[in-house]
């Protein structure tokens, strides 16, 4: 396709901070979001107001030319912008393929759902020190009545349902333990998986739970490998990992996780998101594709899981709008008469 503009605009992502939207031939739009936190290994950002600038010459170097999604991110990869300039202008250029798309035509199968129901850390309240607790859903339609009676829960007990920054729940006098018998008292049949985010080391993990994110520091390989070679969760790595090939690479030689979190924005554009996803896949570990802490109401990450045949996507919880729009996309992918419809 023949790139006659490039636009861009600063907005405001879902807690506050500003963020950028390009927009390609005055059709094709799309944002980028931002972690709360942010590994050390992911691509580096910068300002808004920098970023306005960046795609500015990123549309010097490619209006009027024909481009591939491959070779758009390849020239643009090639040049010292941030990762958020280069990634707002491949999500845009993507979505010039999503358009009419019912599903992506090379899905075989479909994710499962890690539907976050409480959240603490840095995402909530602190009295909650693991920062995401989710239950896995093999069906949209489910999640929704799910997350519905975790709600209808909290009213009849007169707990009060404060929200967090991913859109689950955290309540202020809720503990870890709290959250841990309330899910197994209310939704006693579902797999629990936990984001530990900070809260580092294996006698932190709750017992009984699927799968475990971030269970340590990402320089601490010796315990990874560890935990991993108990096979006794899907472990998973996000801050281990940060969608760089050469730490998925090293965490795959030294059998250090089972499990890789692809986050578009920790590498810079889609076509490196999809490469990280395929050598994940690959090499028979699990993709896990996810959003981020401050995320705006695009949804192109939604056709992006779909279309790397993500094992497992996190979009949050059903009590923020920008995490809702996410599942009203998968909605409207999904095939008629699929089981995750």
């Amino acid at each position: 396709m023949i790139i006659k503009n490039i636009t861009s605009k600063k907005i405001l992502a879902s807690m506050g901070d500003e963020t950028i939207e390009a927009m390609i031939n005055d059709t094709f739009t799309a944002s980028v979001p931002a972690g709360i936190s942010a590994g050390k290994y992911e691509i580096k950002k910068v300002s808004a107001d920098e970023a306005i600038r960046q795609i500015g010459q990123i549309g010097q170097i490619c209006i009027g030319k024909d481009w591939t999604q491959e070779s758009l991110d390849a020239e643009i990869s090639a040049h010292n912008f941030g990762g958020n300039s280069t990634l707002a202008v491949s999500a845009a250029f993507y979505k010039i393929d999503s358009i009419g798309r019912s599903a992506p035509s090379r899905m075989t199968k479909l994710p499962k759902l890690m539907l976050l129901l409480f959240e603490g850390g840095e995402h909530g309240n602190k009295n909650i020190t693991i920062q995401e607790f989710m239950v896995v859903e093999d069906s949209l339609v489910q999640a929704i009545k799910d997350f519905r009676t975790m709600r209808e829960y909290l009213e009849d007990n007169l707990i009060e349902k404060t929200v967090g920054a991913e859109g689950g729940f955290s309540p202020l006098k809720f503990t870890n333990h709290d959250v841990l018998e309330t899910i197994k008292k209310v939704l006693p049949d579902k797999q629990i998986s936990v984001d530990m985010a900070e809260c580092f080391g294996e006698s932190q993990i709750p017992e009984g739970v699927f799968s475990v994110e971030d269970p340590f520091n990402d320089e601490d390989w010796s315990n990874w490998i560890n935990l991993t070679n108990l096979n006794k969760y899907l472990v998973i790595g996000d801050d281990l990992t940060t969608t760089n090939p050469e730490r998925i690479k090293k965490a795959i030689e030294l059998k250090a996780c089972n499990g890789v979190v692809i986050k578009p924005n920790q590498i810079g554009t889609i076509t490196a998101a999809k490469e990280a996803a395929k050598l994940t896949h690959d090499n028979n570990l699990k993709v896990i594709v996810s959003h981020r802490g401050q995320e705006t109401d695009d949804t192109w990450i939604v056709d992006f899981a779909l279309d790397v045949e993500a094992d497992y996507v996190k979009f949050g919880g059903m009590d923020r709008g920008e995490r809702i729009a996410k599942y009203n996309r998968l909605l409207e992918l999904l095939p008629s008469g699929s089981q995750n419809s």
